[in-house]
């Protein structure tokens, strides 16, 4: 499924539905497309568990008095639960319409300002803040650029904290039958996306656990559009957490999540929709209408150097 890794070798990436083949440039085509679903977006995708939330503002130190920039806040999912720390949280977000949604959404928060701009062109004197958080996003940045600016705009000692919301293999939606009924319609009106398959929330766990900087980390939990750079001069040890949980979705529901999804979104549309009726068929079919499926949350946080090394 989704939009959240590519298809690369085990420990690299998630080996399952990467971005369609053939686009130009993955990462700037695929981030773009979110822009023109915002509305879908806001509505079909899932926040965060509280638990992964607490965890993120305890150990990125995020409180009343600091100042946090959120990278690609989308349109508010994880905002929302920062806001309440009382922290001044300045977000950027490329997409105009993505933004416009933040903004409705946080409307009440008055510690919460929105920038349409991207992460690249924000312009900062360095160390303006005490942590950077960027949920489901900092993928689609070159991780070349990312890590070197987080660092740059960072106070020393200051955290950078990533989370996403990996799929996993627990849940309906991955089991028999089903599943190879699924990989069926793939190949039917999408092959160029790839199959379905997921990874286990303890596979998901072990390559949390299998050492390396935080970039390193990164790159094997999440979307790999590139080789990471070394960032083990810039940051601590990562401290990274799963977190699986599982959501039931009715047949709409579940075709709205699967929507949001680069994979799917960036399909011709009416394949698109030959597609996502096959899928919401054999829910009804094999399931009565009702699927679970399993995310795992993986968080990780580290702490900036006080100096390059």
């Amino acid at each position: 499924m989704a939009d959240d890794t590519s298809r690369t070798g085990a420990g690299q990436g998630l080996p399952y539905v990467p971005l369609p083949a053939g686009l130009r440039d993955p990462r700037l085509q695929a981030r773009a497309v979110f822009d023109g679903i915002a509305e879908h977006y806001d509505a079909a995708r899932p926040g965060y568990p509280a638990e992964a939330i607490g965890d993120l503002v305890e150990r990125c130190d995020i409180g009343p008095a600091s100042h946090v920039l959120e990278v690609g806040c989308g349109t508010g999912q994880a905002t929302r639960d920062l806001a309440r720390t009382g922290a001044a949280i300045h977000c950027v977000e490329r997409g105009a319409d993505l933004a416009k949604l933040a903004r409705r959404n946080l409307a009440a928060a008055a510690n919460v300002s929105i920038t349409t701009t991207t992460f690249e062109a924000l312009a900062e004197a360095p160390g303006q803040y005490d942590a950077i958080v960027s949920a489901t996003a900092f993928h689609w940045i070159d991780p070349r650029v990312s890590f070197a600016k987080a660092f740059r705009l960072l106070r020393p000692g200051g955290s950078l904290g990533l989370l996403t919301n990996a799929h996993g293999a627990g849940g309906t939606h991955a089991q028999q039958p089903l599943a190879d009924a699924i990989r069926d319609l793939h190949r039917r009106f999408a092959p160029e996306v790839g199959s379905w398959t997921f990874p286990s929330a303890d596979d998901l766990r072990a390559r949390s656990e299998a050492g390396g900087d935080i970039a390193q980390v990164w790159a094997r939990l999440e979307r790999k559009l590139a080789d990471p750079p070394s960032v083990s001069g810039l940051f601590d040890p990562p401290v990274v957490s799963v977190y699986p949980w599982l959501a039931t979705y009715d047949r709409p529901g579940y075709l709205a999540m699967l929507a949001t999804h680069s994979s799917y979104a960036l399909l011709e549309p009416g394949r698109r929709r030959r597609l996502l009726d096959g899928i919401g068929d054999l829910i009804d079919q094999q399931l009565g209408g009702t699927v679970t499926k399993q995310y795992v949350t993986v968080l990780a946080t580290a702490k900036r150097r006080s100096s390059r090394r």
